[in-house]
């Protein structure tokens, strides 16, 4: 018995060393577990930076790295005056929660931004989309200047009024202040017997306004002469300036530097009018105008135009050459027009006459002469050729960079008939991309006339043909390179485009 109690005693004794030593082992493996996390890495609040996906690195706090980019942009800060410039638009800073331990700093991550992508600033990119504008085509432009006209141009701005104020010195470019003022307020006077009112004024774009950050490395307008300046004259600025020298006129300068009157005086908003004097040592900026946006005008207007008389000659058989006498004498008559008129961007687009009053009639001038000849035309003047009225809707000279070399003539409506301005001869008749359906006249003393953008030629003349003063040789039309119905006139010494000189043909009238 005591042998078993004896072996309980033990068997006890080595139950307990074995529960000693696991309490001990289980005490060991729990000090290791214990030392094991006091020593783990803890997650920690973070900002990773990204430059277009890809991380660049870690930091503690993104307003560190905003006021740092402040800090080293003062430059920038003052030149475009605003309180803050921002990262740049490919950079990307995001809260993340990280057991990472390396943070990047933010010095660095500047100096990579500096090296990489531009700064920002905060300000507007403004939209002028002409994706549904009127394409009003400019005669003598090509194919290739049609094809490449931008729809959409993108403006940098950092102020909303900055824009507003520089469209609208665009506008005054084209039409007087008080004028804008009275439709702008509706107050325009009525019309009593002649004189014009504006019925619509507008910009013919979408314009949008979108806030944006902005890169530093693009162009960016602070000021509205500087935007002005480029709504005038578009991206290919190739304004330069003009110092006036004695003896210069606006149309001197003009014609110098291939520009019209008008468009100096839209270039200098100082000159005034047509009129305005020059003085030795001025400086005047002059350019090829090519606006970004197109303004347009729509106009009502009346007014008396003068209808000229013609010179008849009778041969009187019973008196000797040489004898002349007035039988009737002549008197020009008067027709008051009413006309309804479009203009873009300073130019007459479409021009109809919508009514016509004969205010007083015209006479003609007879002459008795002496000889046997009979009744005839006097071939040394120059008939008109269309029907009248009419309205001279662009006149010779330069426009936009390129001289037209004759007048636009229209408002007597679609398939009226052409005129021949004087007896000759057709030398040539056809169809070209530029004008249309065109006759050209040699009147075989040194002068050619040459018509275009006519609806048909044929059955009236064709090539080899002699014609005489007023006899039809076609219809009026827009064929060609045409932005409404009207005929383009033109009157040469020499051949046409072809070593001869092109003559304004109103001074023949």
């Amino acid at each position: 018995m005591d042998n078993n109690i004896n072996n309980k005693k033990n068997n006890n004794t080595l139950i307990i060393g074995i529960v000693i030593s696991l309490i001990l082992s289980v005490g060991i493996t729990f000090f290791s577990s214990s030392d094991v996390l006091s020593k783990s890495k803890v997650p920690i609040e973070a900002y990773r930076v990204y430059l277009k996906g890809e991380s660049i690195g870690l930091i503690q706090s993104d307003k560190e790295l905003y006021n740092y980019i402040n800090h080293m942009q003062k430059e920038l800060m003052d030149k475009y005056k605003v309180d803050n410039v921002y990262i740049p638009n490919d950079i990307n800073v995001e809260k993340d929660i990280t057991y990472e331990e390396n943070i990047t700093s933010i010095e660095s991550i500047y100096n990579i931004m500096n090296e990489k992508e531009p700064f920002t600033i905060k300000g507007y990119k403004v939209l002028i989309d002409k994706t549904n504008a009127t394409d009003y085509e400019s005669e003598g432009e090509t194919e290739e200047e049609k094809n490449n006209k931008e729809k959409k141009t993108y403006i940098n701005i950092l102020d909303k009024e900055i824009f507003a104020n520089a469209a609208k010195k665009v506008v005054l470019s084209f039409v007087s202040e008080d004028e804008f003022t009275d439709y702008e307020n509706e107050v325009q006077k009525s019309i009593i017997d002649t004189g014009e009112s504006l019925e619509n004024l507008y910009i013919d774009a979408k314009i949008t306004y979108t806030e944006s950050f902005l890169p530093v490395n693009e162009k960016i307008y602070t000021n509205e002469n500087d935007l002005t300046e480029y709504l005038l004259f578009g991206k290919n600025q190739n304004m330069s300036t003009y110092t006036v020298q004695d003896g210069d006129t606006l149309v001197s300068v003009a014609e110098a530097n291939k520009m019209n009157v008008n468009e100096v005086l839209i270039a200098n908003a100082n000159l005034k009018s047509s009129n305005a004097l020059l003085y030795a040592g001025q400086k005047l900026t002059v350019g090829i105008l090519d606006p970004v946006f197109q303004t347009v005008k729509e106009i009502h207007k009346v007014e008396d135009q003068t209808v000229a008389y013609k010179t008849e000659y009778i041969y009187d058989n019973s008196q000797l050459v040489g004898y002349q006498a007035t039988r009737t004498a002549g008197s020009n008559g008067v027709n008051r027009i009413t006309q309804k008129i479009k203009e873009v961007n300073g130019e007459i687009v479409t021009a109809l006459i919508s009514s016509t009053e004969e205010l007083k009639p015209v006479v003609n001038e007879i002459i008795v002469k002496g000889g046997k000849q009979p009744t005839i035309v006097s071939a040394g003047n120059w008939g008109w050729p269309t029907n009248i009225p009419y309205i001279i809707s662009s006149q010779f000279g330069w426009r936009w960079g390129r001289l037209h070399s004759g007048v636009d003539i229209s408002g007597t409506g679609y398939g009226s008939p052409i005129y021949a301005a004087k007896p000759g001869v057709v030398v040539d008749i056809g169809y070209n991309g530029l004008s249309g359906n065109y006759v050209q006249i040699d009147h075989q003393n040194g002068y050619y006339s040459r018509y275009a953008h006519m609806v048909t030629i044929s059955p009236y003349v064709k090539k080899g043909d002699y014609v005489v003063m007023g006899q039809t040789i076609g219809d009026m039309g827009c064929s060609g390179n045409c932005y409404g119905t009207h005929l383009h006139f033109e009157i040469w010494r020499g051949a046409p485009y072809n070593g001869g000189e092109a003559i304004n043909p109103l001074l023949f009238y």
